[in-house]
């Protein structure tokens, strides 16, 4: 618990000149100190102090799509499904996905009036950003079982 003071109502001992300046000067800086210590004690209730706070929770795809059709996109992780959303035919988008999978990524690549690929295994860790271009012609995509 802090307790603030008034430094001139202090009984300081009644000795002539420096002395007393110093004790005054002494008193002063160890209230300071004090003060200091307990004004900057924060505190917050359900967070993990040893969490590492402020690391990234979430993961971003990014994603290129050249091709005509539009594509929609689903995380597949060892802990079930999630969909990321649709890019249209040749444009960008970006997604960001708090990060609950134990292992890499995969992501399911559905396009509209067209065939459907899964990626090979990704790994991700939270805070990185995967980048994934669609190709034009969807057949050739590498990466693809």
């Amino acid at each position: 618990m802090c307790v603030s003071f008034d430094v001139a109502k202090l009984p300081l001992p009644a000795k002539a000149g420096s002395t007393r300046r110093w004790t005054r000067v002494t008193v002063l800086c160890a209230l300071a100190s004090i003060w200091a210590a307990c004004g900057t004690r924060t505190s917050y209730p359900g967070q993990d102090p040893f969490s590492g706070g402020g690391a990234a929770q979430d993961a971003r795809v990014r994603v290129r799509n050249s091709n005509f059709y539009d594509a929609t996109l689903t995380a597949i992780g060892d802990t079930g499904r999630r969909r990321l959303g649709t890019v249209g035919g040749n444009q960008s988008a970006a997604f960001t996905m708090p990060w609950t999978f134990t292992s890499g990524l995969r992501i399911e690549i559905d396009l509209l009036a067209g065939p459907t690929c899964t990626t090979d295994l990704i790994t991700v860790s939270p805070g990185e950003e995967v980048v994934l271009e669609i190709m034009s012609d969807f057949s050739s995509m590498p990466f693809c079982r």
